[in-house]
């Protein structure tokens, strides 16, 4: 088996995910599609990333004098904000994002397999964690929303309000988030109009959010899978390569393979290293209120298990991020090892010389960054638990 052992398209799910939020133009030429596809890209940026989080912003002031509602406005207020930033952040910055994509998928750098290097199965593999984390964070995403949305629509269908003197009884039920809303909601018909008025732009959100959050974890985590097939290429340069006068040639195309991955690294970090900054930062108030909510929530109570849906939601959304980040750290700090264990003893000076750049390059480690103030990685992870709970409890205890 050759190089026709890599998959193609392992950013489909990405894909999939923004075209969903209307970031991602589908591939056809078809004005049929396209022209369609375009006014609907319009109108969820309009209605759903200016306007009703616009609404939320405003519903913080009707909230302010109650703690819990206003806490838990903030969180999602939060939440869409970054989820605006992130589209913002795509309309100008999206073309290195997919120019990275195509870096990465080119299958100028593919490799023979040969006995204990199998770079096709490598690549599945990797393939085979961006979809499954992907997939898994856009059903957290609507476990959250489905388990503040199904409550009340179950109240409303099966227990309407019943009649008393011909009249309908007032109805009084809370839409599960805060956004200001153009129209009364007090009748058990405008209360499911509402639902579904309020729950079109979170589901949107879900899939801008989730959808930007993983392509940025993809690119992560294929970065990594191409630094894992570099460390076979290198420690089997020897085996795969049956004339010896090449080897300088395939150390050479070697080096040239990372010298492109570190180039994407660089270039990924450089333009998402403020935005890491940012959601992680939102992050970190987001568990803390979090925490505080579900102290405050009892245990029994549908709220309960809403909040901490999402509050793992929100922690595993960290998680991905650190993981993700880390692991390109610690595949890239492999390097060096696989590069000693190429059977060189009797190649030339060009290629020990080579050798010798190569891990002297490598020593340096490759962080992604937190806006350039720490490395993306596990440690940084149980960091912000760490704070985040500390912060909850000195708020906790100062509330006693």
């Amino acid at each position: 088996m050759m190089s026709d052992e890599y998959v193609k398209d392992v950013f489909i799910a990405n894909r999939w995910m923004l075209r969903c939020a209307g970031l991602w133009t589908p591939s056809t030429r078809s004005k049929l599609v396209q022209i369609p596809y375009k006014i609907y890209a319009i109108v969820v940026f309009l209605f759903v990333n200016v306007y009703f989080t616009s609404t939320e912003f405003l519903s913080l002031f009707y909230t302010h004098k109650n703690l819990y509602n206003f806490i838990k406005n903030v969180n999602f207020f939060l939440t869409h904000f970054m989820g605006a930033v992130k589209v913002i952040f795509w309309f100008f910055k999206g073309h290195v994002l997919r120019d990275l994509m195509r870096t990465l998928e080119s299958p100028e750098f593919h490799y023979e397999p040969c006995e204990g290097f199998q770079p096709g199965l490598i690549w599945r593999k990797y393939r085979r964690i961006g979809f499954k984390y992907s997939l898994g964070f856009l059903a957290l995403a609507h476990m959250t929303l489905s388990s503040s949305y199904i409550p009340p629509l179950l109240t409303v269908t099966l227990n309407p309000p019943p009649y008393q003197n011909g009249t309908l009884s007032p109805f009084y039920q809370k839409l599960p988030y805060f956004s200001w809303m153009p129209f009364s909601y007090s009748t058990p018909r405008s209360y499911l109009l509402a639902l579904g008025y309020q729950a079109g732009p979170m589901f949107s959100y879900a899939y801008s959010i989730v959808g930007m959050d993983t392509l940025f974890m993809n690119i992560m985590n294929f970065i990594a899978a191409h630094l894992v097939i570099l460390q076979g290429a290198f420690a089997s340069s020897k085996m795969r390569v049956l004339d010896p006068g090449q080897m300088n040639n395939e150390m050479k195309r070697n080096c040239r393979h990372l010298q492109t991955i570190l180039r994407v690294s660089e270039d990924l970090e450089r333009v998402h290293r403020y935005l890491t900054l940012g959601q992680l930062t939102a992050t970190l108030f987001i568990l803390c209120t979090s925490l505080y909510l579900i102290s405050t929530t009892p245990a029994s109570s549908k709220q309960f298990y809403a909040e901490l849906v999402y509050m793992v939601a929100m922690g595993f959304q960290l998680y991905l991020y650190c993981w993700f980040g880390n692991e390109v750290t610690l595949m890239a700090s492999e390097i060096p090892v696989n590069v000693w264990k190429a059977d060189w003893y009797d190649c030339d000076q060009s290629f020990k010389k080579s050798m010798i750049f190569t891990m002297t390059r490598m020593q340096k480690p490759i962080y992604m960054t937190v806006g350039k103030f720490a490395p993306l990685t596990l440690q940084t992870f149980v960091y912000i638990l760490r704070t985040s709970y500390s912060i909850f409890a000195v708020i906790k205890n100062t509330s006693i």
